[in-house]
């Protein structure tokens, strides 16, 4: 009798339990279209001062000035290895390095590998997979602590200040206290999760420059491509240009009309070179099918050309593609809205700023919308004056405790098409993460600046 009176009240306590909560599978109560995500605990972490999001040149930028500077850091990285568009985007050549500082330490280490080439020390190429191991090397003597394969997914924002970032990984997910983060995503991720308010394009018709995807392939004999490659140091702008004409008819000979009108070689050493010969037209950075839709795309077309480039009885005779680069370079993204907004005006000025992150020194550069436009005139061209981009432009206007670096700052469009490019990124990157440091030692935020 007994266990038959238990076994009843065991399975009326079960169908209680299951009209209780959802079953296993069950969508939660929500709007048609929609699934309400449960409540649930999330480990906190909040061992660190500063936080980095994303470890690309200005992350590692910003996380080496921060730790050197004292600070307990951390880099959240999405991939497998720092560098971010210099490794994973194989971008390979670097602009606006600036002579001294970070960018001279990286140009100094490479150079102790023999593993940069061409150019001089404001402008040159340098191989990717050297790269992740001398950045690797710096966050480490720094006393950065880096984390792979983890995407920053959420903020969370209390009384107009950043509190606590949430992540996503093999670990599952995870949320990190800090007393300042930097957004070093590159499109600004972290800072719209926040709720902060950015641009992305241009006005009216949203317009964003294009991506690039990248390869890196084998020649018999480098030699015989050595007009078509560019060489800054040789013959400025005009030596590149011409270069990409040349390798423009290579390509039209073979009946290809490529996507990018002014395909472009860099050498990394022995028969070793970099294809940038791909645009992808029309891709928001907030989006992953436009990204995924734009790196098959991107693949296939350099294949394509690659294996038609092969076949000819020519220079390019038997060319193979070693690898193609993991992640597609985006020119532009979001631009939050800082403390100040960098213009087109401060860029061809020479402004000068007292609270200078870093001076840039490249030219706009902004290249056509469409493949059509690309067809008549591939980039337009504005010259600056070197100027100052202020640290006020660094930190984010909406919500305190957060900073940015790299071309998601705070900037119009024009102005963004100079200070967007890798030297910069760096240096910038390297000064938020002193300044950042030098906030939390005093005790203050960001926004304190709003007064320099």
């Amino acid at each position: 009798m007994f266990r038959r009176d238990f076994i009843k009240n065991a399975l009326s306590a079960i169908g209680a339990a299951s009209l209780a909560k959802p079953a296993f599978g069950e969508t939660p109560a929500g709007k048609p279209g929609e699934f309400r995500e449960p409540a649930r605990s999330v480990p906190l972490n909040s061992d660190y001062d500063i936080i980095v999001c994303g470890g690309g040149p200005a992350g590692i930028g910003a996380a080496i000035g921060a730790a050197r500077s004292g600070m307990k850091t951390l880099v959240v990285e999405s991939g497998g290895c720092l560098g971010g568009t210099w490794t994973r985007g194989q971008l390979s050549w670097v602009f606006d390095f600036k002579n001294g500082g970070i960018c001279r330490e990286i140009t100094d280490r490479l150079d102790a590998r023999g593993a940069r080439h061409g150019g001089d020390w404001k402008d040159f190429v340098y191989e990717p997979d050297a790269m992740k191991i001398v950045l690797e090397d710096m966050a480490s003597e720094a006393g950065a602590d880096l984390l792979y394969f983890t995407n920053c997914v959420g903020a969370h924002v209390a009384g107009g200040e950043m509190k606590t970032l949430l992540t996503e990984s093999k670990s599952g997910r995870q949320a990190w206290g800090a007393k300042i983060f930097i957004d070093c995503t590159g499109d600004g991720d972290v800072c719209a999760r926040a709720g902060a308010s950015f641009e992305m394009g241009s006005e009216g018709d949203g317009a964003l420059q294009p991506c690039s995807f990248n390869a890196i392939v084998r020649v018999e004999d480098v030699d015989k491509l050595a007009d078509r490659i560019t060489a800054y140091k040789k013959e400025g702008l005009n030596g590149h240009v011409k270069a990409t004409k040349l390798n423009l008819k290579d390509l039209l000979d073979v009946g290809i009309d490529p996507s990018y009108h002014m395909p472009t070689l860099f050498h990394l050493g022995g028969n070793i070179l970099l294809m940038m010969f791909n645009h992808q037209y029309g891709v928001r950075c907030d989006s992953a099918a436009d990204i995924t839709r734009a790196t098959v795309e991107a693949r296939r077309e350099v294949f394509k050309m690659a294996e038609a480039l092969a076949r000819t009885d020519s220079p390019w005779r038997n060319v193979r593609i070693i690898a193609t680069c993991e992640q597609i370079g985006m020119r532009e993204g979001r631009r939050v809205r800082g403390l100040y907004r960098v213009s087109l005006d401060d860029a061809v000025g020479g402004a000068r700023h007292a609270d200078a992150a870093t001076r840039a020194t490249f030219g706009v550069d902004i290249h056509a919308p469409d493949k059509e436009s690309n067809r008549q005139k591939t980039i337009k061209n504005i010259s600056t004056r070197p100027y100052d981009i202020p640290m006020r432009a660094l930190v984010c206007r909406d919500v305190d405790r957060l900073m940015m670096a790299g071309r998601c700052i705070s900037g119009d469009r024009i102005a963004h098409a100079s200070y967007r490019v890798t030297g910069n990124a760096v240096d910038m990157g390297f000064s938020a993460g002193r300044e950042a440091a030098r906030l939390v030692s005093e005790g203050r935020t960001p926004h304190s600046l709003a007064a320099s």
